[in-house]
């Protein structure tokens, strides 16, 4: 999906009372660094493609469909004509209490370095070893790092966050919201 049909179908989305509160599992949290807390992220694609800093949640936990948006597009398979899915609001509801969580323990802000976020079907089909079905070709996925934190530490950080889908690579974690207990 190019960028115009993206925001087009964002728009009718958000005419309908885009209105998904935070679930109750997950409590927000905020900290004392502007911008850091659960109703934000703060993402870098590698090499300093792009980077985002985007409120994703109104304090009282309610979707920011232009936020949403943003980060979408920020996940986009830009490896492949930039096309783009909506991602689910559910993984942001992950990496945000992840990425406060370290921001509280280590007293600074913490960014994510997005290595690969969604994947064309026919992209992820040319990557050697990845899953058919990959929780990246439907929006539910993020290989990443964060900079400063080990990834020992990132991966109980995303335990603790309660994610669906861990993977541990040798210079990335993945996490997703697909089904429950998938760890590698």
């Amino acid at each position: 999906m190019r960028r115009r049909a993206f925001l087009c179908g964002l728009a009718a989305v958000a005419g309908t009372g885009f209105a998904a509160r935070a679930p109750a599992a997950v409590r927000l949290v905020d900290s004392r660094f502007a911008g850091i807390g659960q109703t934000h992220l703060w993402v870098a694609q590698p090499g300093g493609r792009e980077e985002a800093h985007v409120r994703f949640r109104t304090p009282d936990g309610l979707l920011v469909p232009e936020g949403i948006d943003r980060l979408s597009w920020l996940w986009r398979d830009w490896r492949d004509a930039d096309r783009a899915v909506w991602i689910d609001y559910r993984l942001f509801d992950i990496l945000a209490w992840i990425q406060t969580r370290a921001a509280l323990e280590d007293d600074r802000p913490r960014r994510f370095v997005l290595t690969s976020g969604y994947r064309t079907p026919e992209r992820n089909a040319r990557i050697e070893g990845a899953a058919r079905n990959s929780q990246h070709i439907h929006g539910r996925a993020a290989d990443l790092l964060m900079e400063g934190v080990d990834l020992a530490r990132l991966t109980a950080l995303a335990e603790a966050a309660g994610a669906a889908g861990i993977g541990r690579y040798r210079r990335f974690l993945h996490i997703d919201v697909g089904q429950e207990g998938r760890r590698w």
